[in-house]
């Protein structure tokens, strides 16, 4: 006998820890029960702490269309049982957290929609967007993946990815990738200010193969073979100027350049097992122009042994 068609949940928005405080610059955290989630949930709450400012839970849940074959067997109030767990699982969370981080302001937010739909309309304004994804088997790793590839792809504040036993925290410096780019510019602004609130230091990785630099003569023609030794300096020269003037607004930031002949993607994926954090552009040099997140940030939030930070600019939004 079919089921009645149960009425639509609304937008639910339930404070957990205290009155709402809508702090300007949040850290905003993607929540599925999952312990992955829980583990991201963690790590955002200490950058909540290091940035002062408030941490927002946000879970999504779906109700199915009515027709479908598994929706004549569910209870009417389908829509608002799935609400109540999420809501419960929240105040779970958040009373754990407050455990480690006495007085920070957490509240929390379960809507109906698709998860990067909710995350991306709530997380406009906030400092941070935080996301896990998952490994367990080949189907959750992709979808936990495209999740986390589609925010950090859209997302217009920066998106930190953390997987699966990387949110437990890490002394490691802060590594940057620069590449010389419009895109980049941003990620370098962020991983200063990241390695500034944690007190490390930040490394400016930059890597170059043979076919990213041509030796041009006077008269426009490509000369020999320079050496790799000299096309070591000239991509040297490139991470210093993308690095001038930064010293002045972060004097307390040890910068270490690492220039290194190779692939880009490799590199910073070896970087990363012992880095406290990475920090990218979401599309460099070289890649499609209609790419909004480029092959390294798809990379590196597969496979990176550290949490990611994602960073869009202002070109990619506009482009």
């Amino acid at each position: 006998m079919s089921q009645a068609e149960p009425d639509p949940a609304p937008s639910a928005a339930e404070s957990t820890g205290g009155p709402r405080h809508d702090l300007p610059g949040e850290v905003v955290v993607g929540i599925d029960g999952s312990d992955e989630a829980r583990a991201a949930a963690g790590w955002a709450a200490a950058e909540a702490a290091r940035l002062r400012t408030g941490l927002v839970l946000v879970s999504a849940y779906t109700v199915p269309h009515r027709g479908l074959l598994a929706y004549d067997v569910m209870a009417p109030d389908y829509a608002a049982i799935v609400l109540a767990h999420q809501q419960e699982t929240h105040r779970e969370i958040a009373a754990e957290l407050l455990t480690r981080h006495p007085g920070l302001p957490i509240s929390s937010t379960v809507e109906a929609g698709h998860p990067v739909d909710v995350l991306l309309g709530r997380s406009a304004g906030a400092a941070l967007l935080v996301v896990s994804t998952r490994e367990r088997g080949r189907f959750r790793r992709a979808v936990g993946g495209s999740v986390a590839q589609a925010l950090a792809a859209h997302a217009t504040v920066p998106v930190a990815v953390i997987r699966p036993g990387t949110a437990a925290p890490r002394t490691g410096p802060v590594v940057v990738g620069v590449d010389g780019s419009p895109n980049s510019r941003p990620a370098i602004g962020a991983a200063y200010d990241a390695a500034a609130t944690r007190g490390v230091e930040l490394v400016a990785l930059h890597a170059w193969h043979d076919d990213m630099t041509l030796d041009v003569d006077e008269r426009g023609l490509v000369g020999a073979d320079i050496g790799d030794e000299a096309l070591r300096e000239i991509e040297r020269a490139l991470v210093s100027e993308e690095l001038a003037g930064w010293a002045e607004r972060y004097p307390d930031v040890v910068v270490r350049p690492l220039v290194r002949k190779g692939d880009p993607v490799t590199l910073l994926l070896e970087a990363s097992g012992t880095a406290g954090l990475v920090v990218v552009g979401s599309r460099g040099r070289g890649g499609f122009s209609g790419a909004l997140l480029g092959s390294t940030g798809q990379e590196l939030i597969m496979h990176g042994e550290a949490p990611v930070l994602v960073v869009r600019s202002a070109a990619t939004d506009s482009g």
